[in-house]
């Protein structure tokens, strides 16, 4: 008898270990306690799963009574379209054998768009952002090209409210900086400084931490 008990017990540990290993983006989608996704029920994301699982990228009522839907979903990686304005994207990161950390990153457009990047454990208790993730600043996406005389700083002090957006690349599993500067800046300033502006800054993953490429 107390043999069966143990070959029992020890099914039931293997079970629990491999169900812990093989959660996926849409698991913690669905467990996720609304501080990321206050605008979307918990059963409706369980209806998002249920279509996308059916093949189907379907618009479902949120909170407001507006759409949202799945722009795209991997087994580590989802892109959810809350509303017209509002965008949250959510990434798996392996820290360890053991440990996982959730990146995510939640776009408004304002219209310039505009991001707050968070980061949680596996069970949706922030842990500190700066060990994971480094922002970037307008010095980042300012150059001056070779032979030109026009100081950075110039530059810089011409920008007096920056604006800066990330995304996830879904395919490299990093992180794209972009800058909103032409959403709000007039016409005749943004063109003074957009030759010496990066459209776009890239991430590089250092460990465990993104930092903004130079």
């Amino acid at each position: 008898m107390d043999k069966i008990r143990f070959i029992l017990i020890v099914c039931l540990l293997s079970s629990a270990v491999f169900l812990t290993e093989a959660r996926t983006i849409k698991d913690f989608f669905i467990s996720e306690p609304g501080n990321v996704l206050p605008l979307i029920s918990q059963r409706t994301r369980m209806d998002m799963i249920d279509y996308f699982n059916a093949g189907r990228m379907a618009d479902v009522k949120n909170n407001l009574g507006k759409s949202s839907r799945f722009n795209k979903v991997t087994d580590d990686y989802m892109s959810i379209r809350v509303s017209g304005s509002s965008t949250v994207e959510m990434l798996l990161m392996p820290i360890s054998k053991k440990d996982t950390v959730i990146i995510t990153i939640t776009t408004v457009e304002l219209p310039a768009k505009d991001s707050r990047v968070a980061v949680y454990d596996t069970e949706w208790k922030p842990v500190e952002t700066k060990r994971y993730f480094k922002p970037a600043t307008m010095k980042n996406f300012v150059f001056i090209p070779k032979g030109d005389k026009t100081k950075k700083e110039t530059v810089l002090a011409a920008i007096d409210f920056p604006i800066i957006s990330y995304t996830i690349d879904a395919d490299s599993r990093t992180i794209v900086a972009r800058h909103g500067l032409e959403q709000y800046m007039s016409e005749e300033d943004f063109k003074k400084i957009k030759p010496y502006l990066r459209d776009s800054i890239p991430y590089t993953r250092k460990r465990h931490t993104f930092t903004p490429r130079n």
